[in-house]
């Protein structure tokens, strides 16, 4: 199977499965005891630097450079995760932990499923290791990012174990297909690339 099929296969299978998460999530999810301050408050400052981090990497390296490129194909794949998740949230309708002790609260107009943070964490570190974790094995541990992201966002009753799954599941699936095939938005640059500002200097 070309890698490709394969991508657009491995997205479409998470995306089915976090449809299908409702009927199933009961006896998986529930909600812990309140922990917002402490190790974990920092969830979206973490998010945040990673984000600034891929951005101002991707601007100052450009596509031409194999981390720049990586970095573009992160960046690209959390927008998408992220909208592909606020997307699901909607669908889905989903009542957050610190608003009912019921995780069967489905299409209540709330916005727990999936969880944005996770989607888009996974995203962003995604390409980098793919295209580096054969090489250089410490690339893994970025895989710590949407790690803490999950945990934190249980803990701190924003969202339930289920949707932590699926949106670390959206964002990796992303970063997997960008990194198969993108960046996309540099494709469509005169020359396929984006020359970065270290290249400029």
């Amino acid at each position: 199977m070309r890698s490709s099929t394969f991508a657009a296969t491995a997205v479409a299978t998470v995306f089915a499965t976090t449809l299908a998460l409702p009927a199933h999530a009961a006896g998986f999810d529930h909600r812990l005891g309140a922990d917002p301050g402490g190790f974990w408050q920092h969830a979206d400052g973490v998010a945040a630097a990673a984000l600034a981090a891929t951005a101002g990497g991707a601007l100052y390296l450009g596509s031409e450079d194999r981390t720049g490129r990586a970095l573009w194909q992160g960046g690209e794949a959390f927008v998408v995760s992220y909208a592909a998740s606020s997307v699901l949230k909607h669908l889905a309708g989903r009542e957050r932990p610190s608003e009912t002790a019921d995780p069967d609260r489905w299409h209540k107009g709330g916005d727990s499923f999936p969880s944005r943070h996770a989607a888009g964490t996974a995203a962003l570190v995604t390409p980098m290791i793919m295209e580096y974790g054969r090489e250089q094995p410490a690339v893994w541990l970025l895989a710590a990012l949407p790690a803490y992201q999950m945990v934190s966002r249980v803990k701190t009753r924003d969202h339930w174990q289920s949707d932590v799954v699926a949106g670390a599941a959206i964002g990796a699936a992303t970063g997997y297909l960008e990194h198969q095939r993108g960046p996309w938005s540099v494709q469509l640059l005169p020359g396929g690339v984006f020359v970065g500002y270290k290249g400029k200097l």
